[in-house]
């Protein structure tokens, strides 16, 4: 059987995973936060670095309000959406150019801090994102080297008297903005080397984690998709036991007394005794009838035909025998169009009929007591189709996306098992063809099954 797809969306898409990896980004801009503040205080206090402190502080204050206010929204969200957290990316890239560029630009050995966002983006965004954000960031670190350095050296932030106040600079961890110009070839050089090897990193590294990303997601879809088979495969294992027992315990008494029923009637049947001894005995073997159909039914309901002859039949023929299985008011609620009747196919009678009747009772019972259910039956050059459509409230996505699930009913208790779709999938399947449902809320439902025509057509 074919492994279900599920869509790959690295951009967590449920209130759980979203939630989660907005909340790290937030610990992770705390982090930041704390950690510039400590070293701005360090360099400015302690090393006498030229800072333009009141300036830095700003760009400081301004992330810590900026992830209070998403932090409140973060609890009002149910879900994340992946907009809020890009901007939030886009934010920080922002902020840390802004500190850069006044702590020494391209001679700031923390430049190496924005590949701390670029793998964030990675990992957890979109590739459309993650490339957008790395682009940006490249972006950010080239404009260190495209306005003049003679022109920021003049900026007031710089100079004494400026933000910083006018104390004696006693020695720098690089040289002031201004001096940028006066520097050998070779150092400027070096500096536009790292800029290079840093644009080359960075994309190396969305493309080498957006791959693993998708390795990722396509190995966790096998494993969902394994682990829904073993389910499946465990409760129809159960079923089967359930089935094959009760035949075991339920066959010898009831053949013992189908025997002993036709011994009766045919004993009173010669002896022309009371007609109400002979009614009672016929009572007697219809009822053991419809104890081995019940039987054969449950074993069946461990989604096989049990070795039932495949037998030719006309399409027709076998609408026609579903319709039996219903009332004389029921069969008037049903309307057939049937393009395939005389197509001849070969295929197990009684499954094909009970699987049938499944879905045309689910649609009765799903609709309106007034309203029509349509049986279509037609083919092109691939398949036969049986389609089943009603007039009832519907299904929501869920619903409709775990419909054919073994056990998964929203009918009352007692008055299902959950088996009716999953075993018309079932059979379907075991002739090349499949189950299809289409539904929405108000709109009624369509079910389809298929056979390919290669497994069952006849001529």
């Amino acid at each position: 059987m074919a492994q279900k797809k599920y869509p790959i969306l690295v951009w967590p898409a449920n209130e759980a995973n979203a939630n989660i990896a907005f909340s790290w980004l937030l610990h992770l801009r705390w982090g930041a936060v704390f950690c510039q503040a400590i070293l701005i205080f360090a360099a400015y206090s302690y090393l006498k670095i030229a800072i333009p402190i009141i300036f830095v502080s700003s760009i400081i204050i301004f992330e810590a309000v900026s992830n209070l206010f998403f932090s409140y929204l973060y609890r009002l969200k149910k879900v994340v959406p992946e907009w809020l957290f890009g901007l939030v990316m886009f934010l920080d890239i922002m902020l840390l150019t802004a500190l850069l560029y006044y702590t020494g630009g391209p001679m700031n050995p923390f430049t190496f801090l924005y590949l701390v966002h670029i793998v964030i983006g990675a990992v957890l965004m979109r590739p459309n994102w993650s490339w957008s954000l790395t682009v940006f960031t490249v972006l950010c670190y080239s404009s260190f080297f495209i306005v003049d350095p003679l022109v920021l050296g003049q900026l007031p932030l710089m100079l004494p008297g400026g933000f910083i106040g006018g104390p004696e600079i006693e020695e720098t961890c690089h040289p002031a903005l201004a001096e940028y110009a006066l520097l050998s070839g070779h150092m400027k050089l070096h500096l536009k080397g790292m800029l290079l090897a840093f644009a080359i990193s960075a994309f190396f590294i969305v493309f080498f984690v957006g791959r693993i990303q998708k390795a990722l997601e396509e190995h966790q879809q096998t494993l969902v998709s394994l682990e829904e088979e073993r389910a499946r495969s465990e409760k129809l294992a159960s079923l089967a036991t359930l089935s094959a027992g009760a035949a075991h315990e339920f066959s010898t008494p009831l053949s013992t007394i189908a025997v002993a029923a036709g011994e009766m009637l045919h004993q009173l049947k010669d002896g022309k005794i009371d007609k109400g001894l002979i009614d009672d005995a016929q009572l007697i073997k219809e009822q053991v009838m419809t104890c081995k159909d019940i039987l054969y039914q449950m074993a069946a309901d461990a989604g096989n035909h049990l070795g039932e002859a495949l037998e030719k039949y006309t399409v027709e023929f076998v609408v026609q025998q579903t319709l039996k299985e219903f009332s004389v008011e029921d069969q008037a609620r049903i309307s057939v169009g049937n393009e395939a009747a005389a197509l001849s196919i070969m295929v197990p009678l009684r499954t094909l009929v009970r699987t049938l009747k499944g879905l045309v009772k689910n649609a009765i019972e799903a609709s309106p007591p007034s309203s029509k259910v349509f049986l279509r039956c037609f083919y092109d050059e691939n398949f036969l189709y049986f389609q089943v459509t009603d007039k009832g409230l519907g299904m929501d996505e869920e619903t409709r996306r775990r419909a054919s699930e073994p056990f998964f009913t929203t009918k009352e208790q007692g008055k299902g098992l959950g088996l009716g779709l999953f075993l018309a999938q079932n059979v379907a399947e075991q002739f090349g063809g499949g189950l299809k449902i289409i539904s929405e809320k108000s709109s009624g439902t369509t079910v389809t099954i298929r056979f390919a025509l290669d497994h069952i057509r006849v001529g």
